[in-house]
């Protein structure tokens, strides 16, 4: 598949963030060729739509056909990576739940040299990795450094001893076996919440803060002035090393993609169109009692345009907004 082909499958399950997703169908297509650098963070406020891009990169793999041993993927929490860091286990949790997947995808037909294969070649989605900052309140965080080192061993083409289970003879056994992770793709996200106010002081105590209040256009076509500052364009390599990101750590992926604040045009999109947004469900709970729920295109704007008014939650504003409406 080209790039262009895995962004049109991507893009069917996502709604706006067209940069990120030329980013991540660059990304899975080195992936694809094994290409040996391709790792992706993530940066963007809550809500706006990092795990959904990250269950279209499940979605991907699980309808693709001809492309199975790249298709091992997990989920796995930084914190959790945190916690097992400063137990001495932080490089074994995330190969061993590799092996798991590929196992559970391969059943009875998990011989040796197909695990290697099938993990060799896995996609390790991590999620909420600003939590593992090197330094919080200007004191260094221990669990974050090590964490963060973890994480960078297995980002360098290392070689891991796994113990990969096995099919053989009948029966499940253990191999323990090394795995290069050269061809392992990372993609890491996280809100970076505190990065907002740090890069807006910075930016503000020099330019100040009336360039940023802007005449923005509601759906209905009449204009609000809105305070409207974001870290796209603004975000520098020096920023993220303060916020407590170490430069090796950073330096292992190819793109730190600055995700958009939802707009009123694409809030309105996500709140009616996608399969799991928040009116659909609803919709089927009355449903249950016999009850049509409908909704007019003016109440969408209406919900929508007071959604966007709240950008630091994404998405999850249309549900705060609806919730009290319903």
């Amino acid at each position: 598949m080209t790039p262009t082909e895995i962004y049109r499958i991507l893009s069917a399950d996502v709604i706006g963030q067209e940069e990120a997703l030329r980013d991540m169908s660059v990304a899975i297509y080195k992936h694809l060729i094994e290409h040996a650098v391709g790792n992706v963070m993530m940066i963007g406020n809550s809500g706006t739509v990092k795990t959904t891009i990250m269950r279209a990169t499940e979605r991907f793999f699980a309808q693709a056909r001809g492309y199975e041993k790249y298709a091992t993927i997990i989920r796995i929490n930084a914190n959790l990576v945190a916690d097992l860091a400063s137990r001495g286990a932080q490089t074994n949790v995330v190969m061993d739940r590799l092996a798991q997947q590929a196992a559970k995808i391969l059943g009875k037909q998990a011989d040796l040299e197909t695990m290697h294969d099938y993990v060799s070649h896995g996609i390790v989605c991590v999620d909420e990795v600003d939590k593992i900052r090197a330094v919080v309140g200007g004191e260094p965080n221990v669990k974050g450094i090590v964490a963060q080192d973890s994480l960078l061993t297995l980002m360098e083409n290392e070689h891991v001893q796994v113990d990969l289970p096995c099919f053989e003879n009948g029966s499940w056994q253990t191999r323990t076996t090394p795995i290069n992770t050269e061809r392992v793709l990372f993609v890491a996200g996280g809100a970076f919440e505190e990065l907002y106010d740090q890069v807006y002081h910075r930016v503000t105590k020099k330019a100040g803060a009336d360039k940023f209040w802007k005449l923005v256009p509601r759906s209905d076509g009449s204009m609000e002035r809105r305070f409207v500052f974001n870290l796209r364009g603004q975000v520098t390599q020096e920023d993220m090393f303060r916020y407590g990101m170490t430069p090796q750590f950073l330096s292992r992926f190819d793109n730190s993609i600055i995700l958009e604040d939802l707009h009123s045009d694409l809030l309105q999109r996500i709140f009616t169109d996608t399969d799991d947004s928040v009116f659909r469900a609803s919709q089927n709970f009355f449903r249950k009692y016999g009850i049509s729920l409908e909704v007019t295109d003016e109440a969408v704007r209406r919900i929508a345009d007071e959604a966007a008014k709240s950008s630091r939650i994404g998405a999850r504003a249309l549900k705060a907004v609806y919730g009290k409406i319903i």
